[in-house]
């Protein structure tokens, strides 16, 4: 009887190591997915901001795009505005000093240079807009392409958590197919072995 408990023994003791060896397998894939999921959602955290970011620009990107310049309105406002009498003030000032340091003072040039001080100063201020407006737009175009960045770094780390995750469910299967098949096995050389005896 000491062989067909021996025998019984081994076949015991091979199960439950199956078992233990499937168990361990299987709680180091589920530990690795944990682990994976937090690593990601840190990622996710880590990128929220400048998803936001992007998100916030292309919405300005949007409403500016194919946006013009008003140029009568804006020239209506700067013609009325301080900025305007202040600075055609200087400007006449300056022609009509040099005017009458050079005697010039009642000269068709004086009075020419006297009657372009607003266009000049209105194309100044239109210039400036534009280049305010473009300025504006590549702000917000950088800001997009940061949100756009960080979407595709997003992306990336989505597909690397799937990637780890469906690995590690590949190894919990196989861990478990495999368990499955041991423990099959020992049950048969178990069987055999009882049939050899009697």
């Amino acid at each position: 009887m000491g062989g067909i408990a021996k025998g019984i023994g081994s076949i015991v003791g091979s199960i439950t190591g199956a078992n233990q060896a499937a168990e361990a397998q299987t709680n180091a894939a589920n530990s690795a997915n944990d682990n994976a999921w937090r690593i990601y959602q840190d990622q996710k955290g880590t990128m929220a901001d400048f998803l936001s970011a992007g998100k916030g620009a292309l919405q300005g990107l949007t409403g500016l795009a194919g946006q013009p310049i008003d140029r009568n309105a804006l020239l209506g406002e700067y013609y009325k505005s301080p900025e305007y009498a202040q600075m055609a003030n200087q400007a006449r000032y300056q022609q009509l000093a040099s005017a009458e340091a050079t005697g010039g003072l009642g000269s068709t040039a004086t009075s020419n240079g006297l009657a372009f001080i607003a266009p000049q100063l209105g194309q100044n201020y239109l210039s400036m807009k534009t280049d305010e407006q473009q300025n504006m737009f590549n702000q917000l175009l950088g800001l997009t392409n940061v949100g756009l960045t960080a979407g595709g770094a997003s992306n990336a780390a989505a597909g690397q958590y799937v990637n780890n995750f469906t690995q590690n469910q590949s190894q919990i299967g196989a861990a478990k197919a495999g368990n499955a098949l041991a423990n099959g096995n020992m049950l048969t050389q178990g069987i055999g072995f009882l049939a050899g005896l009697f």
